[in-house]
């Protein structure tokens, strides 16, 4: 009996470490791979509409205000992952954020906890920043700078998510700073 209960013990302390060593290796296996960006683009090297491009500060920061309303007013905090991924905002609007980009303005929001959904929140500063580049690419290459204002408030090719994620960092002083550098 004796010999039964030590040779249990023996066994419990051999595979003890085993346990914690495959423990260890299955979160280092679980930890989200950051996205590296191949390439990076500047905001400077993103042409816009014409009609945009010339915009003074103060036109575009009450435009921005007013998409923010919208934006605050849809409560996007609370919509799920599906309807969070979907296109709902048109190219104009995208626009006229990447002017307040170009012009090295912070957009101050109040609250960000109370307004962004959690997947926005949870970004780090890299994360933040590739999903930036991301959104830059696409309107690199989809969008026609040429068109009208009445075809591009038409365009509708942003989701929820982007135009989110342009806020959140528009309104991150430390982010946009970085990028410009």
């Amino acid at each position: 009996m004796n010999y039964t209960f030590l040779f249990f013990i023996a066994i419990i302390v051999l595979f003890i470490p085993i346990f914690f060593y495959r423990k260890k290796r299955n979160k280092q296996k679980m930890q989200i791979k950051k996205h590296k960006i191949k390439q990076h683009i500047y905001i400077e090297a993103i042409s816009l509409p014409s009609k945009i491009e010339d915009m003074h500060i103060s036109k575009v920061l009450e435009i921005t205000k007013k998409i923010f309303h919208t934006f605050y007013i849809l409560d996007l905090k609370h919509l799920s992952e599906k309807e969070f991924d979907k296109k709902e905002w048109h190219t104009w609007q995208i626009s006229i954020l990447f002017k307040l980009y170009k012009l090295k303005k912070e957009f101050f929001i109040v609250n960000k906890k109370e307004i962004f959904h959690p997947i926005i929140l949870q970004l780090d500063k890299e994360s933040l920043h590739s999903l930036v580049q991301t959104i830059l690419l696409k309107y690199k290459n989809y969008v026609n700078i040429n068109k009208t204002k009445d075809f591009l408030s038409k365009e509708v090719i942003w989701s929820n998510k982007e135009i989110s994620i342009l806020f959140y960092f528009l309104s991150s002083k430390d982010m946009l700073s970085q990028s410009l550098k």
